[in-house]
């Protein structure tokens, strides 16, 4: 009875165990995802580009420093080269330059907006980084399918040579049967070790991504099954236009040129110069204290078109960042557009594929090789109901990696997930 048990139990932990090998074996999207975007190198460049920015506020809103210095006055010559022997008069002095009121936080808007502009292109690079993975994840899916069909392929050619010989053996058959069936098996020979190279170039574009060894390999892809509801482009287009990245920062874009325009229009006006100086006079006790109070004079006719000129740059790059910004209003509404038609039309692809094209092609298959045993049929109808078997089942594969590529191209063109735009359209 204990025997029985401890079989039982090892039984249990034998199958607990080869549950959880297979499922660690195989590697998940969202592990990949997590993992391009702490280690893709684009992404930490761009990271630190917006956050160099942001540092740009601190600077443009602060003032000049100050200026001290010591002035000597009525050095004789025969005191060279000591500068404190024998002056009349030592000054001391601190000046300070202090910008029009309005000039600094102009300044400072500007760099705020132009931070917020590169954080959005960090943002935008992130979703494509997103998009270009799930790409190469689905292609490297539909890659070891490949595989695995080739190698289902191999052991039924091998099935139908053994067939054709016991044919052929009876007198059903003819030579020529076996040597085509054997043609055919070399020729998936062939194509297996294309596939294996095309695996190493769709793993080799995965590893880019995730700043992996080149040559890293992956373990297998798990069946895919994931249900991608339906949109239409009236109900994408506010969503994307409202939430991608690209058009919330050439909005900031446009921010930036319009506070830079205001810092330029504030040059007209003057900063003041301010200066507190200690006279030290050498032959009397009675020293003084001075200060001095000056401006700038921006609105004089040979500084006038410096100021001027900045103005009018400054409203020409407002319209171009408006029509900037237009033209990528446009492309994206192209560009949901096609994720919308794609979708329905890669949709319509799979369903095909799964629900009539493969079991029709089984069911032929099944007819084709029970007929041929019987003599019923010729060894080439075989070999097309098998070639045809095997297209269908290839085709299954790219619509369903096309489907999920387009997805990921939805989303991307939308700026959010799949989940979040079913939030967002309810």
């Amino acid at each position: 009875m204990l025997k029985k048990i401890l079989t039982a139990l090892l039984m249990i932990f034998g199958l607990s165990f080869a549950v959880y090998a297979q499922e660690s074996s195989s590697i998940r999207l969202e592990d990949l995802i997590k993992e391009a975007l702490q280690n893709n190198p684009q992404l930490k460049a761009a990271k630190n580009q917006f956050l160099s920015k942001q540092t740009k506020v601190k600077q443009v809103t602060a003032w000049d420093a100050p200026q001290v210095g010591i002035e000597l006055f009525q050095l004789p010559v025969q005191s060279f080269p000591n500068p404190l022997k024998n002056n009349m008069e030592t000054d001391y002095f601190v000046q300070q330059m202090i910008p029009f009121p309005g000039k600094l936080s102009a300044m400072g808007l500007s760099a705020a907006n132009n931070a917020k502009m590169y954080e959005e292109q960090f943002y935008a690079l992130k979703n494509r980084i997103i998009r270009d993975l799930k790409s190469s994840y689905f292609e490297l899916y539909f890659v070891q399918r490949k595989i695995e069909i080739n190698k289902e392929n191999q052991e039924l050619l091998k099935q139908f040579i053994e067939i054709a010989l016991k044919q052929y053996q009876v007198g059903m058959g003819k030579q020529p049967d076996i040597i085509r069936a054997q043609t055919e098996l070399s020729s998936l020979l062939n194509e297996e070790v294309n596939l294996y190279k095309e695996k190493k170039d769709v793993e080799t574009m995965l590893n880019t991504i995730l700043n992996y060894p080149p040559y890293q390999p992956f373990d297998e892809v798990g069946e895919i099954s994931e249900e991608i509801p339906g949109f239409t482009y009236q109900q994408l287009l506010p969503v994307a236009v409202s939430n991608r990245p690209e058009l919330k920062g050439m909005n900031f874009n446009i921010d930036m040129y319009k506070s830079e325009l205001k810092a330029s229009e504030l040059e007209f006006y003057p900063d003041i110069m301010t200066r507190l100086m200690y006279k030290n006079m050498t032959d009397t006790r009675n020293d003084f204290w001075s200060a001095m109070v000056g401006v700038n004079i921006p609105i004089a006719f040979w500084s006038n078109d410096k100021y001027g000129g900045k103005v009018e740059e400054n409203e020409l790059n407002i319209k171009t960042a408006e029509e900037q910004f237009n033209s990528m209003k446009n492309m994206i509404s192209y560009e949901v557009q096609n994720a919308v038609v794609k979708l329905e039309t890669n949709r319509n692809l799979y369903n095909l594929n799964k629900n009539t094209i493969i079991p029709q092609a089984e069911q032929t298959l099944q007819s084709t090789l029970a007929a041929y045993k019987t003599g019923k049929t010729e060894f080439l109808m075989l070999i097309d109901a098998y070639r045809m078997l095997f297209m269908a089942k290839l085709d299954f594969y790219m619509s369903e990696m096309h489907l999920m590529q387009t997805k990921a191209q939805l989303e991307q063109a939308v700026g959010l997930p799949i989940n979040a735009i079913v939030e967002k359209i309810k």
